[in-house]
């Protein structure tokens, strides 16, 4: 196939997300993203700082505060739970979705399924996180507010796949 040919056809890809998809991205997502970097910083100082008053209210004979109990409680079973319930919520809009298509070409990146379809310019995705199951492309704005997930079980052929995002997307 000619590159011009390619070019026109581009990297087509076939898949269903899941849960676990979401749930990678979102930690893809995370580790890029300077903003989100920042917010699991300052969870952690609080948890840490709520912990360490508590553990400091036992130790001199105190009593720890009911509400400081659940508080603690509370933010540790959310700091578990949270990665599992946002990938929940990110998966719903698209589990009545069906198989999605998506075809990556030198003018950008288009996503279908059965009610739809949205083609994306390579500006509004110019970077890509690479995990053992995804790639995951973003934008460039301080939150990563774009997020397309394709999954890499979506294709056999994993180098071209790979070899297209490089050639117009950064890595990150």
């Amino acid at each position: 196939m000619s590159r011009e040919e390619q070019a026109v056809s581009g990297m087509g890809l076939s898949y269903r997300l899941t849960v676990e998809d979401f749930k990678e991205a979102l930690r893809a997502r995370a580790r890029a993203s300077a903003a989100a970097r920042r917010q699991r910083v300052i969870m952690l100082v609080c948890g840490s700082v709520a912990l360490a008053s508590g553990i400091m209210a036992l130790a001199t004979g105190g009593s720890l505060p009911i509400p400081m109990m659940v508080g603690i409680a509370v933010f540790g079973v959310l700091m578990v739970a949270m990665p599992y319930l946002q990938a929940r919520q990110f998966h719903k809009p698209t589990a009545n979705h069906g198989e999605y298509r998506a075809t990556i070409a030198d003018t950008g990146f288009t996503i279908g399924h059965q009610q739809a379809a949205t083609t994306l310019a390579r500006q509004a995705a110019p970077r890509y996180v690479e995990t053992p199951h995804l790639f995951v492309l973003l934008s460039t704005d301080k939150n990563a507010s774009c997020l397309t997930v394709l999954p890499k079980r979506g294709t056999s052929d994993l180098d071209t796949l790979r070899a297209e995002l490089d050639r117009h997307t950064a890595r990150v």
